[in-house]
């Protein structure tokens, strides 16, 4: 601006320009929206496979591509235990890969090949985002907790340590989308056990904090703290059992690339293997109680109030410019009091 011109007013002191923005949250809120996230990323996985993938791999290579070509991508398979040749189509329900590799097939080969990896992958964030902020919150309403002598130091030391732990642990859930899972069934396999590890700890921590701190939940009829104790203990007995289990095999898949004995033995009188079994127990108890439990504390929480203001200055007030002095600067001089 030149100096021979006035310099703009600006009145800080504009009714109103102090006026912080508050936000309310409700941290559990965030925890069920990601595990509704989680499910819609399963279910579009689920559509895409069913609509496109599914006719795709039962057609196999066209036999116009030359024969060096054929075992390419998800038909790369000679022989095996389905006894399939390079470039030979299969049946995704029967004869996929983690089926070869594990025994039995889990939810990821909904999101295993394409177009079905590629689509999922740009709805994934939406769950590991929305699982990032409650983490964040949930950080925040730890310390809270631990400000009014709710929680007991040891527990709250505790939760900062594992705290950056879980959120590692739940962003290198998106491996399975960076390790195809027919080309690296090891590194697949580890992206979902670090899910697997980070849901566990979160699991811990709440129960936790909802005994430490006598929580109630009278909408759902838990008006005693005990009772809501003696739930929580029981479902995390109930957790460690499925999630025990459920890990141990994972991690012999990562270290082996292949199924345990035990995750292949037969049972039933040989019409489902034990690593299924055990998936129809872990699931529910890791993704659709937490979701439950993740409402029953956001109907009955208080809500974080997060304010977020600019501090204002006391300037002069006045429009002049000293002599020489640019007019960009002489407006902004703070009053000296």
């Amino acid at each position: 601006m030149p100096a021979n011109h006035s310099a703009p007013c600006y009145n800080a002191n504009t009714e109103g320009s102090d006026t912080p923005l508050l936000i309310r949250v409700r941290v559990e809120t965030w925890r069920m929206i990601a595990y509704v996230f989680f499910w819609t990323f399963v279910v579009v996985a689920k559509m895409v496979t069913k609509a496109r993938v599914v006719d795709i791999l039962a057609a196999g290579v066209d036999d116009s591509v030359p024969l060096e070509q054929r075992g390419c991508g998800p038909f790369d398979r000679e022989g095996g235990p389905f006894n399939l040749t390079y470039g030979e189509g299969f049946d995704y329900k029967t004869e996929n890969h983690l089926i070869e590799f594990f025994g039995f097939g889990n939810i990821c080969t909904n999101w295993d090949y394409t177009p079905a990896r590629e689509i999922t992958a740009m709805v994934f964030p939406l769950f590991e985002y929305s699982m990032m902020i409650y983490l964040a919150l949930n950080a925040i309403n730890e310390k809270l907790a631990h400000n009014r002598g709710e929680i007991s130091d040891s527990f709250y030391r505790s939760t900062q340590i594992f705290n950056p732990i879980i959120a590692f642990l739940c962003t290198m859930f998106r491996m399975i989308f960076v390790f195809i899972a027919y080309e690296n069934p090891k590194m697949h396999t580890a992206g979902f056990l670090c899910l697997q590890l980070g849901l566990v700890f979160i699991a811990i921590q709440n129960a936790a904090f909802v005994i430490m701190t006598g929580q109630t939940y009278p909408k759902i009829g838990l008006t005693n703290r005990k009772q809501v104790a003696l739930a929580a203990k029981i479902y995390l007995i109930l957790l460690f059992i499925a999630s025990f289990l459920k890990i141990q095999g994972t991690i012999y898949i990562v270290k082996n690339g292949l199924g345990s004995k035990f995750y292949k033995t037969k049972v039933f009188g040989g019409k489902l293997l034990m690593g299924k079994l055990i998936d129809y127990f872990w699931m529910p108890l890791n993704a659709l109680v937490p979701l439950g439990i993740a409402w029953a504390r956001a109907c009955h929480e208080d809500p974080l109030t997060i304010q977020i203001s600019i501090p204002t200055p006391d300037y002069d007030g006045e429009c002049c410019e000293k002599e020489g002095e640019p007019a960009e600067t002489s407006s902004l001089i703070p009053k000296k009091k």
